[in-house]
């Protein structure tokens, strides 16, 4: 296998099986390279994400003995968009917990035990969504940077929470949100590859991948998209809700996150029975696109936490 960082960056691991998962007639892209002596991976991006964008962590696992799967969210990346502007990220997370217990059930069925999951952002919160549900036949799980809290910015958490449901409930859902915008020039500012990673280089290999293929891009969210996220954390944080997690879980965040809610992470850790959370230091949101040593830091305490399941 290839071992040029570029190349990692702006490939697949070569042999990828591509398919389409039918969900209630939806099409939900799915990638996968099967086979790998230390199990399997199912990874779960985050809100705007698309397939080809950790192509380098793909490679990481594949070259460590893992098989890898991975997919695109219901509205975004090349799977069916919403009904809003293409443009727009909307959507709804009951639906898209619906969408991963379809999606784990494939990855089981389609790769070899054992099963673990990686899950980035939105991500996380929907796999643990997906935990709290029970009976999961995943094993193990790893957490970056999981939305379980939004960090506000500007705006009381209450006020943002009022506005979200009022914009919703007048017909607004699939609007953007206050200061959200089309993908464009937005995306490429520098304010934002500082919330993300502290690689200018891996930053924009998103650009690159999207310059490729335009129908991969999204914009801002939704009015909707932010009130059913407040909603699904509610759900999360509901008594007892976290409390029958079993399953094995690492948490790692970084030390300079900006997007999520860091104190709302520390409590779900704290409730979740059977998880270690552990801060990277100077790591920001991307926790795989990041500087060499924290992603390399990253991807050694994913693969050493999952191979201890032997």
């Amino acid at each position: 296998m290839s071992a040029d960082p570029l190349s990692r960056r702006r490939t697949l691991p070569p042999d990828p099986i591509r398919d389409t998962l039918a969900v209630d007639g939806w099409p939900l892209r799915t990638v996968h390279w099967a086979g790998g002596d230390a199990g399997s991976i199912l990874f779960v991006g985050g809100r705007a994400d698309f397939i080809e964008k950790y192509g380098e962590a793909y490679w990481a696992w594949r070259d460590a003995g893992f098989g890898v799967a991975t997919f695109d969210w219901r509205g975004q990346g090349l799977s069916g968009r919403t009904g809003v502007a293409p443009s727009v990220g909307h959507g709804d997370f009951n639906r898209w917990t619906d969408d991963l217990d379809a999606v784990v059930a494939w990855f089981v069925a389609t790769m070899p035990a054992p099963h673990f999951v990686v899950g980035h952002s939105m991500g996380g919160h929907l796999t643990l969504r997906h935990l709290a549900r029970g009976r999961s036949p995943l094993q193990r799980g790893v957490l970056l940077a999981p939305m379980v809290g939004i960090r506000a910015v500007g705006v009381a958490p209450r006020v943002m929470r009022w506005l979200a449901d009022r914009a919703t409930g007048i017909g607004w859902g699939g609007r953007f949100a206050l200061a959200q915008r089309p993908y464009g020039a937005w995306q490429q500012r520098p304010e934002r590859q500082a919330l993300l990673t502290g690689s200018p280089e891996r930053f924009g290999d998103e650009r690159w991948w999207i310059d490729g293929d335009p129908d991969l891009a999204i914009g801002g969210i939704s009015f909707g998209w932010l009130s059913s996220a407040l909603a699904s954390i509610d759900t999360l944080f509901a008594p007892g809700a976290l409390e029958t997690v079993k399953t094995p879980l690492l948490i790692l965040m970084g030390a300079r996150e900006g997007l999520v809610d860091v104190a709302a992470v520390h409590r779900a850790a704290e409730r979740l029975p059977n998880a270690t959370l552990h801060i990277i230091p100077d790591g920001r949101h991307e926790l795989l696109r990041e500087v060499d040593s924290i992603r390399d830091e990253t991807q050694a305490r994913i693969v050493n936490f999952l191979k201890a399941a032997a």
